[in-house]
């Protein structure tokens, strides 16, 4: 079973999609092209693999993405990927390229030769295809009484693509890459497990529409679960992504290209979780550049906003949602052994002024934090240190400088009390998928 629809329930939309796997994918366990075709017996349209019993796609891998991820390709072929590569040594003409791929948002040559610097921070290149770094441009305009407009600042934003991410994780663990991962709508997974053989299709996306329901509030959203290990992984990290319908609405409103294939946008989604998850070097890599980033965008409403949806995430470990992060996946299965669980995790917080502090807690203004539930907590997410002092910076907006219970101490009542809700909600989320 593929991707399955019912023929009276086929509409325009589901029909793209389909066409989009079987021009963008392959067959993940045999490497076949996949076709649409009828299922005769239970009246639906299928794309998939013919191969009985064969789940998931993977990309169709083009020679640009197999240079950009290690492989050996043929000497012509190296050069002529090469010559469309952004010059590293020649700045101007590097803007130059910039400028007319995306005129759009390449308009100012500071912003641009910050932007190209970025690239060139992370390795990616924007002028190859497909792109593995997109510049955005945001604006603010400060206007006067009578509405002139007296003051305009821009700044440029960088999206990293699926491609980006994925050469990222190639690049930066050549010793433990170990090839894209394969991908599947949520419904196609639950065929393959045991306990739904049998099912019948209906039966299935009743199941389906249930964990929609539970994960992102909405039972029809388009769901799609990454599922592939590292070298040093003995089992499959399983990564869910979605987009939902509030996010179609969105990003119809503001005339994004998401909104045209959403099926394809929360698979894109899966993907980039998982690769932060299964190579969480490229994580680490991230975790400065976006604070920097946001420092820039400073004054700029929209891109800040954006900062914290595209990237706020890349700071917290296998797990953790990013409450600003709408319709990013919120839970990872990842078949490991998580200990303490959260019913071993005491009440933290003590915001009475009366009452006295714990022997071991982080004394603030009006309450006081329980260091033993922090460093069991921190042990069941896996967060050292560094990654709790920058979720607590990002969401709070406070100085990071000095040790993690430093940190703590500058954030307000109300402030603590909303930490302690938002990490015992990480924990109770960790040991499941679908719960």
């Amino acid at each position: 079973m593929g991707y399955e629809v019912k023929k009276e329930e086929m509409t325009q939309q589901k029909w793209d999609e389909m066409k989009r796997i079987v021009r963008d994918e392959v067959c993940s366990e045999c490497g076949a092209e996949l076709t649409i075709h009828t299922v005769a017996e239970r009246g639906t349209i299928e794309v998939g693999c013919l191969v009985p019993g064969h789940h998931g796609f993977i990309e169709r891998e083009t020679y640009t993405e197999a240079f950009r991820r290690g492989t050996e390709v043929h000497p012509a072929i190296q050069a002529a990927i090469e010559r469309k590569m952004i010059p590293k040594d020649e700045l101007g003409r590097a803007m130059n390229l910039l400028a007319l791929r995306y005129p759009d948002a390449i308009k100012a040559p500071a912003t641009a030769a910050l932007f190209i610097m970025d690239c060139a921070r992370l390795d990616l290149d924007p002028l190859i295809s497909p792109a593995e770094a997109v510049p955005v441009a945001f604006t603010s305009r400060k206007k006067d009484e009578e509405g002139k407009v007296i003051e305009e600042k821009i700044t440029i934003q960088m999206i990293i693509t699926e491609d980006g991410w994925l050469s990222m994780a190639a690049r930066g663990c050549k010793e433990d890459w170990n090839g894209p991962p394969r991908t599947m709508r949520l419904e196609e997974y639950l065929t393959t497990l045991k306990e739904n053989e049998g099912k019948t299709l209906e039966q299935i996306q009743v199941i389906a529409k249930e964990i929609k329901k539970s994960a992102c509030k909405d039972e029809n959203a388009w769901y799609y679960l990454t599922i592939g290990r590292s070298k040093s992984m003995t089992e499959d990290a399983v990564v869910p992504g979605w987009f939902t319908a509030r996010d179609m609405k969105k990003a119809d409103s503001r005339g994004l290209p998401s909104a045209q294939e959403p099926g394809n946008q929360a698979r894109v989604r899966a993907i980039k979780k998982w690769v932060r998850h299964v190579y969480p070097q490229c994580r680490q890599r991230m975790i400065e550049l976006s604070r920097e980033w946001y420092q820039r965008a400073e004054g700029i409403k929209a891109a800040q906003e954006y900062i914290d949806a595209e990237y706020a995430f890349i700071s917290l470990p296998e797990g953790g949602e990013e409450q600003k992060q709408e319709g990013e996946p919120s839970k990872v299965v990842a078949h490991e052994s998580r200990e303490p669980s959260a019913a071993t995790i005491s009440p933290p917080l003590k915001a009475e002024k009366t009452q006295k502090p714990a022997a071991e807690a982080v004394e603030g203004e009006g309450f006081h934090i329980d260091l033993t539930w922090l460093k069991q907590s921190q042990k069941a997410l896996k967060w050292p240190d560094e990654t709790m002092k920058s979720f607590v910076a990002n969401r709070y907006k406070v100085d990071d400088r000095g040790a993690l219970t430093e940190v703590l101490k500058r954030l307000t009542r109300e402030q603590a009390e909303d930490f302690v809700e938002e990490i015992n909600k990480r924990v109770n989320k960790q040991p499941s998928l679908f719960g």
